[in-house]
């Protein structure tokens, strides 16, 4: 009996750092596309950012807001 119990302790704990790992690896890629995002958008002059149908203060308070 013990021994079930303890492979299944293990499969749940195994699980777990599963998806710890796996959750800090989505943080990570977010936050790497966000600043790559960020940079790009910080390259574009206000005639650009126009083209587009987007204001500088519109730009940061969206990038504000999804931090």
């Amino acid at each position: 009996m013990s021994l079930s119990l303890g492979t299944t302790r293990a499969f749940w704990i195994g699980a777990l750092a599963s998806r710890l790992w796996h959750g800090m690896r989505d943080t990570r890629l977010r936050m790497q596309r966000a600043a790559a995002l960020q940079r790009e958008l910080d390259r574009m002059d206000a005639r650009m950012l126009s083209d587009i149908g987007v204001s500088r203060a519109q730009l940061e308070f969206e990038v504000d807001g999804r931090r």
